[in-house]
């Protein structure tokens, strides 16, 4: 079995990386994150060569999104691409997924691996907990969110429940 295999980052780097960002673009303080303003607008900012597609459900069937970032390119689900454009919180957060794995994962920070299958990939070696902890930390960061209950969090940060409950116990 092949498995994707990251270079390691840590959450703290994680963090760094997204409150660096933030603060780069005026955001540092906000509990609202404008995920598609940020795809739209932000990310040709970041890489003149981006471009994101909105795909039918025919065409991406159960995938929500994908990054292809040999091509500079994030496809999207068209329903999932409405649901962030009105906010719902699952829409938004991958948004998010999506462009950590642009941002994050390049072929020269990504490679596959031969796995027996038996062992669990290590957190900070796997693409999808990296990109999972990177929308956690852009949608809800923890320097804004601490002392809030869960349901402040998913009301001014627009996330769901086991977001806000995963970035409050970190």
């Amino acid at each position: 079995m092949n498995i994707y295999v990251a270079n390691p980052m840590s959450r703290a780097k994680i963090r760094e990386i997204v409150n660096t960002m933030r603060t780069a673009i005026g955001l540092e303080n906000q509990y609202y994150f404008p995920v598609v303003e940020f795809l739209e607008f932000g990310m040709p900012q970041v890489d003149k060569k981006f471009s994101y597609e909105i795909r039918t459900i025919q065409e991406m069937g159960s995938c929500h999104g994908i990054t292809y970032p040999k091509e500079h390119l994030i496809a999207l689900r068209e329903d999932v691409y409405d649901g962030a454009v009105d906010d719902v919180p699952r829409d938004r957060f991958t948004l998010a997924h999506e462009i950590a794995h642009y941002l994050l994962h390049t072929p020269k920070t990504v490679a596959f691996a031969r796995s027996m299958g038996k062992e669990k990939l290590p957190a900070y070696l796997d693409p999808e907990w990296q990109a999972n902890a990177f929308a956690g930390e852009l949608l809800a960061p923890p320097h804004l969110i601490r002392g809030m209950t869960v349901d402040e969090i998913g009301r001014m940060c627009k996330v769901s429940r086991k977001v806000a409950e995963i970035q409050l116990k970190i």
